[in-house]
């Protein structure tokens, strides 16, 4: 029988990931930009967004206008436009907790640190990039910048900040577009504007642009419970809301605009789910999906692969695990750090990318995986099917115990993969969900 042997790249060194038994280098934050136009749901996506800043380096917070949404001008009329001081109240709200957070992790940023990065950029009109504003400079100063890592755009509203951002480079720094293609990674809720086809595409056309559209971020939309379970509306409902939410876990948590207690509508959060560190690996590649949805490529961007009606909603098939993280997060507003719960620590052997020959039994192991609560641990082992070659075809033994037996087909053909991921589950409250993403690839 072959040896499964790891397969060692430069993006193995600079994300961190196992590459000769357990991984012990410390991955960089995803650096992210956030642009809102403030409607509704923007606001509620804000609370959560807060609630995870420790996990990125927050370089932008950035007001914006859509379609739906615009402040308005001398020759527009405003339209719908919530004044840009709802983030104002809602860092203040932040600098209440911010004491407790700490507590859990010291990664959280300073509220002034957050204040620091709020920007009013292009909010006159829908599609508004007619002059440089401070927002749109932010991200000029932060695209050109001496980090070569991805920055994650993200359009919550309309994409027409960013579109100011990448005008005014490709005008007075046109020498660096190649350099910011690299660099620039568009997460769009929908097209709020028009700023995408016409101005982004045509010429940015190798920016990665990850375009989250119908009906995939609807599911924790506005209409969540026309496309949800009646088992999943059970973690969106007014009494999971009023219990693990907008009671008693502070005055941030307390700002949510429930819909008579129940979740409203965070269509925008898939944009920050999908660069949480959560050993999905979703932020390598926009085909392996994770928290923020699974995407495809398609005439030039990844769109999001969900289809009206599929039993497999890439969002919702982790929804479960992520609310419960929410919970575990608005509980850290108030409970002291013996009091709340913490996800658990997922290490895998003999490693995250492995080779392997056709017909090949490849033992893995999470034995090692650890939780900061001492919190007991289930293990869950699953083939992730929509991704890779082999459909359905993955067989693994021991798929509910620490180490389990991956067996590749015989017929398998050179250079297919096979994605296994294991999920790891404390027994805390509310049980908290990490993963290890194991990617196998077939070389004979």
């Amino acid at each position: 029988m072959n040896t499964c042997r790891h397969v060692l790249t430069a993006l193995t060194l600079t994300l961190g990931i196992a590459i000769s038994g357990y991984s012990e280098v410390t991955p960089a934050k995803p650096r992210v930009i956030a642009t809102t136009d403030g409607e509704i749901d923007d606001r509620c996506t804000m609370i959560r967004f807060l609630l995870y800043a420790n996990e990125w380096d927050i370089l932008g917070l950035i007001h914006s206008s859509s379609k739906f949404h615009w402040a308005g001008d001398e020759t527009h009329e405003e339209k719908g436009w919530k004044p840009v001081e709802w983030l104002d109240r809602q860092l203040d709200a932040y600098e209440q907790v911010y004491p407790n957070l700490k507590k859990h992790d010291t990664g959280f940023p300073t509220p002034d640190y957050l204040r620091s990065q709020v920007f009013v950029g292009n909010i006159a009109y829908e599609g508004d990039m007619s002059k440089p504003t401070p927002g749109s400079n932010r991200i000029v100063e932060i695209l050109l910048d001496d980090d070569p890592s991805p920055v994650w755009l993200q359009a919550w509203g309309g994409s027409n900040t960013i579109a100011r951002a990448l005008k005014t480079i490709q005008e007075e720094h046109p020498e660096r577009g190649e350099e910011v293609s690299r660099k620039a990674h568009l997460f769009l809720i929908a097209e709020q504007d028009d700023t995408l086809a016409t101005y982004i595409r045509p010429e940015w056309p190798e920016v990665q642009v990850l375009l989250s559209d119908w009906p995939s971020f609807e599911a924790i939309a506005y209409p969540w419970k026309k496309i949800m379970s009646k088992e999943l509306q059970h973690y969106f409902d007014r009494d999971w809301m009023t219990a693990n939410i907008l009671e008693n876990h502070g005055p941030l948590c307390a700002m949510y605009e429930a819909a008579d207690g129940a979740f409203r509508s965070e269509g925008d959060t898939p944009s920050f789910l999908h660069v949480i560190p959560t050993g999905l690996r979703s932020h390598e590649h926009p085909s392996y999906g994770g928290w923020g949805g699974r995407f495809a490529l398609s005439r030039g961007i990844w769109k999001s692969v969900d289809e009206r009606g599929a039993p497999t909603h890439s969002i919702l098939r982790w929804a479960v695990d992520f609310q419960n993280d929410w919970a575990a997060r608005a509980d850290w507003c108030v409970k002291t750090y013996a009091e709340a719960n913490h996800p658990p620590v997922v290490l895998v052997s003999p490693g995250s990318d492995l080779l392997a020959a056709p017909g090949e039994r490849i033992a893995l192991s999470a034995a090692e995986s650890s939780d900061p609560d001492a919190d007991r641990l289930q293990f869950k082992w699953l083939h992730h099917a929509q991704v890779g070659e082999l459909g359905g075809r993955i067989r693994i033994e021991n798929a509910d115990t620490p180490a389990a037996t991956v067996a590749v087909p015989s017929d398998a053909d050179q250079g297919d993969t096979v994605h296994v991921v294991c999920a790891v589950t404390d027994d805390g409250t509310p049980p908290l969900t990490r993963y290890a993403r194991i990617i196998i690839t077939v070389n004979d």
